[in-house]
């Protein structure tokens, strides 16, 4: 950290930043008050700028919170610390590199002050200058793996071990006492949690030093736990592969952990820096907004200390209610968004529950076959409400008839003739052995028609857009007789695994499976309006 001071007088406080765009780039300045020391963090998710008053200065930051300043920056917020600096954050809609994606010079105004001046934009490049005083800090991530432990891929093509039936069919029945127990939640919290930035209720007393984070172990999932003193403030940033969680009001010695720790946690690190301590989280798997963590702060409770607490697994999607993003309207107001336009007359689309009556599908965390039909349900509410017919091939529990190829083969044959497609929704599953290998969403497709594949790729892409799940990608097969036999495009949707202790869990939510249906609604939508139904228009 430089710290030569810089500025000459006129600007007082730091943080009422200036916002200007020109087309895809925006521009922010930053007067900088004199004796004001700074550091500029290129991170996966904006800037982070950590600010401090030097020695003998006193500096009184106001927080500060501006959505969508500017085209190239969805979200500025500015959060005070007890020490008299603290933490602007400028959120980019694309992540920044050391030198990519944005530049930073300091110049002196007419008034004689100084001023740091910050484009940012996806097509910049340079970082910072050598005019700029303050300190450059950036973020290293590891390479991906190759393949990661839990993560595997199958092939772009697969093909089932036995005719007809869907993927995770064909795995023996599982039952609780054969799956890895699942993950307890975490107290206090639902699933859903994931707080960006936060301040531990009570007054601070100097800077505590941190102890290291406990870590602990569930099947699928690394819970880490921070303990932290009355006064202490946290900012959590995704990594393309880890999250860092700033800290502020606490101290700690430069310290890492041993690599490969567990399979969702390769190493953690502390680091000091001008307003406190990094503590960075280095994961094997992919890291977003809305996905691959989860955490809460646990309140002190008599002599214990507050804990931060921060699940990590690569099965862990957005199960926060669909009304609760800007970008996601409640169901109320879901025809909105999926209404369909441009049709002369209703279209028409086949939605097929799998399973269903004695046959449950696959059993796990859930089963198999009342998931298919509490999503079918609410994928035909919210095709209805945009303005598409929809032919259930059950609305109930129920099968079409005892024998399973002539289920199969009725299913298939409904839409022929009447449908432009054909959509059956399903859950995955694999045999206990390899429960931790299999989560996230898949979709299935067979070449019974030339629109199949684009019809299968619309629904995997809305379907992951809703959830944040982890995408398993697109699998074509012969095999499978409800796609085969069918003669309009269709597709099977694998929507998870109740098999994983984690991946279970978001099936048995009720806001991840509103998201699911409303990814695959949203999908079938996209085809219809890209023309690819048959027998329409």
């Amino acid at each position: 950290m430089s710290t030569a001071p810089v500025g000459a007088g006129g600007a007082s406080v730091f943080g009422a930043a200036r916002f200007s765009s020109v087309g895809s780039n925006t521009r922010v300045a930053f007067d900088l008050p004199a004796g004001l020391r700074y550091a500029l963090t290129p991170t996966f998710s904006g800037l982070r700028i950590d600010v401090q008053a030097g020695p003998g200065q006193t500096q009184t930051l106001a927080a500060r919170h501006l959505p969508s300043p500017g085209s190239a920056v969805s979200d500025y917020t500015l959060t005070p610390n007890p020490s008299g600096g603290g933490l602007a954050f400028l959120q980019t809609p694309f992540p920044l590199g050391g030198q990519q994606g944005w530049t930073a010079t300091e110049t002196t105004i007419a008034s004689g002050s100084r001023v740091l001046m910050l484009n940012l934009g996806a097509g910049l490049a340079g970082g910072a200058d050598s005019s700029v005083t303050g300190d450059v800090q950036n973020i290293a991530t590891p390479t991906p793996q190759a393949s990661l432990p839990d993560t595997p891929r199958s092939s772009a093509t697969a093909t089932p071990t036995q005719d007809q039936l869907p993927p995770g069919d064909t795995s023996p029945p599982l039952n609780s006492g054969t799956l890895p127990t699942a993950t307890p939640p975490l107290a206090g919290s639902t699933d859903s949690s994931r707080l960006t930035l936060g301040v531990v209720s009570g007054s601070s007393v100097g800077t505590p030093a941190l102890t290291a984070p406990r870590i602990g172990k569930n099947p699928g999932l690394t819970r880490v736990v921070l303990d932290l003193p009355p006064g202490a403030g946290f900012r959590v940033t995704p990594l393309p592969l880890g999250l860092r969680i700033d800290l502020t009001g606490v101290s700690a010695a430069q310290l890492s952990s041993q690599p490969g720790l567990t399979p969702e946690l390769r190493a953690w690190s502390f680091a000091p820096n001008l307003t406190g301590v990094s503590l960075t989280l280095l994961t094997p798997s992919a890291i977003t907004l809305r996905s691959g963590w989860r955490d809460v702060l646990l309140p002190a409770s008599g002599t214990q200390l507050a804990r931060l607490a921060i699940d990590l697994s690569p099965a862990l999607a957005d199960t926060s209610p669909l009304g609760a993003l800007a970008l996601a309207p409640l169901r109320s107001n879901r025809s909105s968004m999926l209404a369909f336009s441009g049709a002369p007359n209703r279209p028409k689309v086949v939605i097929d529950p799998g399973h269903g009556g004695s046959d449950p599908g696959a059993i796990g965390q859930v089963v198999e076959k009342v998931v298919t039909l509490a999503v079918a349900l609410r994928v035909r509410d919210d095709l209805t409400a945009a303005g598409v017919d929809v032919i259930m091939t059950r609305d109930r529990d129920t099968q079409l008839a005892a024998s399973k190829t002539t289920d199969l083969a009725m299913r298939a044959a409904m839409g022929t003739g009447v449908a432009q497609m054909f959509v059956s929704i399903h859950v995955n599953s694999t045999e206990a052995s390899s429960a931790l290998k299999g989560y996230g969403i898949e979709t299935w497709w067979n070449p019974n028609h030339p629109n199949s594949q684009a019809l299968a790729l619309n629904i995997q892409q809305d379907a992951v857009s809703a959830t944040a799940a982890y995408s398993r990608g697109l699998r074509d097969t012969q095999s499978l007789a409800v796609l085969r036999e069918s003669k309009i495009p269709a597709a099977l949707v694998e929507i998870g695994y109740t098999s994983h202790p984690v991946d279970g869990q978001n099936l048995a939510d009720a806001n991840y499976l509103d998201r699911v249906a409303y990814g695959v609604a949203s999908g079938i939508r996209d085809a219809l309006q890209a023309g690819l139904g048959a027998n329409w228009r």
